[in-house]
């Protein structure tokens, strides 16, 4: 099983903070809604700026962390990732009260996140009981499409949104023409804002690492 804990960098710093929860429950409630399909338990608030959730597996997992991510832009967020067996009931409806070494692992993963944050580019990380060296090429993919990001220009970021909403995850699969249209641009400079920014290597690299964290995955379901 996979637990996702998640809070927002600098969260004191926010002006309107009760603004602030009322988005990101709005967000989650989405999230809910659209993926309940990935979900073991539902993505839940557990202290005022921090949520918890499991995942059944790790298809669309980065996808879906990026949508809550890319949603609450300017915040931004650190994630924590746990692989590992949940000891507790599972409660479908809510992550409140669940408790297990999954759960322990992903505490262990975002805590590493908030001591080790590349002069604040890295913002997830992935900690299993016997990590090898697939979790930790696992890991520096993470930090390395994490820095990417980083760099995204606004223009940039308008592309990726629309890629998000529309629910791609091949890139093979992007419509130019579609994208091209919704953003008033032409298809031209439509690419010259994939080319700048690698968005397309960006999607190919979190999926082989959603494919690479499934077969760690495999090892706790029994």
């Amino acid at each position: 099983m996979i637990a996702v804990i998640g809070d927002i960098i600098k969260s004191k710093s926010i002006l309107d903070r009760y603004k602030f929860q009322q988005d990101l429950q709005s967000v989650l409630q989405q999230i809910n809604q659209r993926h309940q399909a990935s979900l073991a338990s539902r993505l839940t608030i557990t202290l005022g700026d921090e949520f918890q959730g499991l995942f059944k597996d790790s298809n669309r997992l980065l996808h879906i962390l990026d949508e809550i991510s890319f949603a609450l832009r300017p915040i931004r967020l650190r994630f924590g990732i746990g692989v590992s067996a949940l000891t507790t009931e599972l409660d479908p409806t809510m992550s409140i009260g669940a408790d297990g070494p999954v759960y322990w692992k992903a505490r262990e993963a975002i805590e590493f996140v908030h001591k080790n944050n590349d002069y604040g580019r890295a913002n997830i990380h992935l900690s299993v009981k016997a990590p090898d060296d697939t979790v930790n090429l696992i890991n520096q993919i993470l930090k390395l499409t994490a820095l990417q990001v980083s760099g995204w220009r606004d223009s940039q970021i308008e592309v990726y949104k629309i890629i998000l909403e529309e629910e791609i995850m091949d890139p093979e699969e992007i419509n130019h023409q579609r994208i091209a249209e919704k953003l008033n641009i032409l298809p031209s400079s439509l690419t010259r804002r994939f080319e700048s920014s690698g968005i397309k290597r960006y999607m190919t690299a979190r999926r082989d690492v959603e494919i690479a964290l499934e077969s760690i995955n495999k090892r706790y379901i029994h």
